[in-house]
């Protein structure tokens, strides 16, 4: 049967990911500030992390570094696997990190190419490619994931999805499934129904 949980120690930041008996695909994404432990439980996945692919079969680990973009696909009809989310001491320094930072803060904005690029003194062009060098995704779908990941925080907070979506900037419920449900795998209500929140001494 499949099952999904999400659990995040409120004091540490540490959020383990368990995935039982699913068949979910994950589209190419980042943890910012983050190292991934994982560890195949059952069955097969093939995971594309920065430039190779590999398949991961029961019993395997594999592990990721921050800001490096990767990618999971089931081999087998079925899979499990568990993940935990361990937050990287420190940040290195980039060039493009005030855009990367304003992006996090204010994911909800609608900052365009254009205001980005005058920000950092450089072209469009360079400027978006510079940032997937650094980030492992444009900032378009950098924007989209630090939404989801807003979302995912109001969700475990108690808020309605309804109001979520607008928080976040989607333009409305519908939009905000969408992209949740592709890079989380479950709908909205599916994760605030299984998010736990935990927090040291409970």
């Amino acid at each position: 049967m499949e099952k999904v949980a999400f659990i995040k120690d409120a004091s540490t930041g540490v959020e383990v990911v368990s995935l039982e008996q699913v068949n979910l695909s994950y589209p190419p994404h980042t943890h910012t500030g983050h190292y991934v432990l994982g560890i195949v439980t059952e069955g097969s996945i093939s995971i594309r992390i920065g430039d190779e692919t590999k398949t991961c079969k029961e019993g395997e680990y594999f592990s990721i570094y921050p800001d490096v973009c990767h990618s999971i696909e089931p081999v087998s009809e079925r899979y499990s696997l568990v993940t935990t989310c361990i937050p990287a001491d420190g940040d290195i320094n980039r060039e493009l990190d005030i855009i990367k930072k304003d992006i996090i803060g204010n994911p909800e904005l609608e900052i365009s190419i254009a205001e980005m690029s005058q920000k950092v003194n450089i072209s469009s062009y360079h400027m978006i490619r510079k940032f997937r060098s650094e980030n492992g995704l444009t900032p378009h779908k950098f924007q989209m994931q630090c939404r989801i990941r807003k979302a995912q925080e109001l969700l475990r907070d108690g808020y309605k999805v309804t109001e979520v979506a607008q928080l976040v900037g989607f333009c409305d419920q519908s939009h905000l499934d969408r992209v949740f449900k592709k890079q989380v795998g479950i709908t909205p209500e599916q994760y605030a129904e299984s998010a736990i929140l935990s927090k040291s001494g409970e």
